[in-house]
């Protein structure tokens, strides 16, 4: 019974790290909007590794991710960093179900703190990284 007060109270944390979070990143959206700015204006350097070695770091493509999902195009959003489009579905799972526990009063489960999800997503920066790096080392083909 202590470990599920425990994680719940970890969880509990990370909701209110990942509110933080959002509150920051929409705040900063609609200043941007504001002045008229993109966000591909703010990032105008190139990958380091890219630049040097011509291959994908495990981030490259994370900026042009969220500024197409944020545009909804999807599928553009995953082929650039699939690591954007978990992320954000997993904290927004995350964040309603916490809210609804709130709101609910506990009689809705709340999504506890696993470290699981962080292996997932760590697995599918590996696999983009890797993937993108075996068709350009081997085909030529480069994706971004």
């Amino acid at each position: 019974m202590q470990a599920d007060t425990y994680l719940l109270r970890i969880s509990r944390i990370f909701y209110y790290v990942i509110l933080i979070i959002y509150a920051t990143f929409f705040t900063a959206l609609i200043v941007l909007s504001a002045l008229h700015i993109s966000v591909l204006d703010l990032v105008p350097w190139r990958c380091s590794l890219r630049s040097v070695f011509g291959l994908y770091c495990p981030g490259c493509g994370g900026t042009r991710a969220v500024y197409f999902l944020l545009h909804g195009k999807f599928v553009k959003s995953f082929i650039y960093n699939p690591t954007v489009i978990y992320a954000a579905a997993f904290s927004l799972i995350y964040v309603v179900s916490h809210t609804l526990n709130l709101i609910t009063r506990g009689r809705i489960k709340a999504l506890l703190f696993r470290p699981v999800y962080f292996y997932i997503m760590i697995g599918i920066i590996t696999a983009n990284c890797l993937v993108k790096n075996l068709l350009v080392i081997f085909a030529g083909i480069y994706l971004i």
